[in-house]
């Protein structure tokens, strides 16, 4: 990698790094949240005002220690519903090693009924065949599990009003909701029936398709039976998304799945969109059906990245061997450009007009590296959003001590606590090496004795690879052992 590539791959995790810090700001404190009315009309538009009606707020209440549940079940998911709250106490999604409970820890109510706004509590709990009823003073409801969906419906006694409200969000495996909640990676996401869209402000709108929370790995979506209204303020705290249906009666149908974007897409709703794949995303899925391909073949992730980065490093070779032959005759004219710097020093106007003059004779390209670097940019930031949070990739086996691609390197333990900013970070061979092999790149590739500080920046990087996925880290330092090995090559044929 020469001044340009390091270059352009700094400023992209600089860009990375400013957008982490701009979505780990503290978030203000929820205000009262005003609550929807049963209007559900069409047109999407944002909460303002206060609906003539207020909700009762609901204070939390503990779920008893030691409450005995209920359990409904299928092929996808298994639900625990308390019998003395009525509440779901869990809600585990089946996965190719075990189960993940997408109830957050300690959330105690993740779904709340109200009647005419009044909150409904202390149902009586029975469990019929395959269903789970909750009868209210005010209203009953069923929980129901059958084929992949867990269906809910809310019905009123009488008149009165019904409406529900998912306050739970989204849980993950335990060690990965300190950073779901410091770099806030849940996420709400809805169908208009027209186009899928990312709820970043209040939003109040008919629910015409689907509306869904989902994190990196999982995702839970709400599909409607009859004409229903939700609304929703992801900038709250703890955001609810409230459901008020246009007749008497809610019923949702609710699907817990994992991100796969093969999964998602057959679905043919557009719940694949739901996933982070950046601003290349095309480029993302292109290499997603790839890499799944060579899984089919090989059954092992860590060598299909290894395969896919062959192959993309094979493409680009001739923008790779452009940029290095640029930066060798950089550094051959190295000498005559110092010389004209150091003798035309007090004249900026000769000395450019000289060293314009050097490049023309030696013909060589000042800026021939930077349009294989800018071409490379896409490719290298796809294939980093994709890997980054590819649910493939959970519980995949590559080789020895490499159990998880989805887990960082941790073969050695942790850094001392001790430590600013890195302790207790994760530390395994896997980003170690890949720095060393970025330490011989870089020093391949400095023209001029005066950039040697660019060799601190594989120290840099190494450390920011320490926590990221260990299918990452592979597909960069095969990437870099792949380049390294033609950068040697082409010096050896030169």
């Amino acid at each position: 990698m020469d001044k340009r590539s390091a270059l352009a791959v700094a400023l992209s995790f600089i860009v990375l790094a400013l957008w982490w810090s701009a979505i780990s700001k503290k978030q203000k404190p929820p205000e009262e949240r005003a609550p929807q009315t049963t209007s559900t009309s069409p047109v999407e538009k944002k909460t303002s005002a206060a609906p003539e009606t207020k909700r009762q707020e609901v204070q939390e209440i503990p779920a008893p220690r030691e409450e005995d549940t209920l359990e409904i079940s299928n092929s996808s998911m298994r639900c625990l519903i308390g019998k003395e709250s009525g509440d779901i106490r869990h809600l585990f999604i089946r996965e190719k090693n075990g189960e993940v409970d997408l109830i957050k820890e300690g959330e105690t109510r993740p779904f709340r009924f109200y009647a005419n706004g009044a909150a409904l509590q202390d149902p009586v709990v029975i469990k019929r065949g395959a269903q789970i009823h909750l009868s209210y003073k005010g209203a009953s409801a069923v929980y129901s599990l059958n084929d992949e969906y867990m269906t809910i419906n809310l019905s009123p006694a009488g008149d009165a009003h019904v409406e529900a409200a998912w306050a739970g969000g989204i849980g993950t495996d335990p060690e990965l909701m300190e950073e779901q909640e410091k770099r806030k990676l849940q996420l709400f996401h809805y169908n208009n029936g027209e186009k899928i869209k990312k709820i970043s402000s209040p939003l109040e709108s008919a629910l015409s398709e689907w509306v869904s929370v989902s994190n990196r790995y999982f995702l839970l979506a709400f599909f409607p039976s009859g004409k229903t209204s939700f609304s929703i303020d992801p900038k709250q705290t703890n955001p609810e998304i409230v459901f008020s249906p246009e007749g008497k009666s809610l019923k949702l149908k609710i699907l817990a799945a994992e991100k796969s974007y093969s999964g998602l897409s057959a679905r043919k709703n557009g719940l694949e969109k739901t996933l982070n794949l950046g601003l290349f995303s095309f480029i993302s899925v292109f290499f997603i059906h790839i890499l799944n391909f060579f899984y089919g073949i090989f059954g092992n992730y860590g060598w299909s990245i290894c395969l896919l980065t062959l192959i993309i490093q094979i493409f680009m070779f001739p923008l790779t061997k452009k940029n290095i032959k640029s930066a060798e005759a950089m550094k051959r004219i190295q000498p005559y450009v110092k010389k004209l710097q150091s003798q035309y020093k007090d004249d900026p106007k000769r000395m450019n007009e000289e060293l314009l003059n050097l490049y023309r004779v030696q013909k060589v390209n000042p800026l021939g590296g930077c349009l294989p670097v800018l071409i490379q940019i896409p490719i290298f930031w796809s294939l980093f959003t994709m890997l980054q949070g590819l649910v493939e990739l959970r519980g995949a086996h590559f080789i020895f001590w490499l159990t998880d691609l989805s887990r960082p390197d941790m073969l050695f333990g942790h850094l001392p606590a001790f430590l600013p900013f890195i302790g207790s970070w994760p530390i395994g061979p896997l980003p170690l090496l890949m720095g060393a092999t970025m330490f011989f790149q870089q020093k391949l590739s400095i023209t001029d004795p005066t950039q040697k500080m660019l060799l601190l920046m594989p120290l840099f990087f190494t450390f920011i690879f320490l926590k990221f996925p260990s299918g990452l880290v592979l597909y960069w330092l095969t990437s870099n052992v792949i380049t390294l090995a033609q950068h040697i090559l082409l010096k050896k044929l030169k």
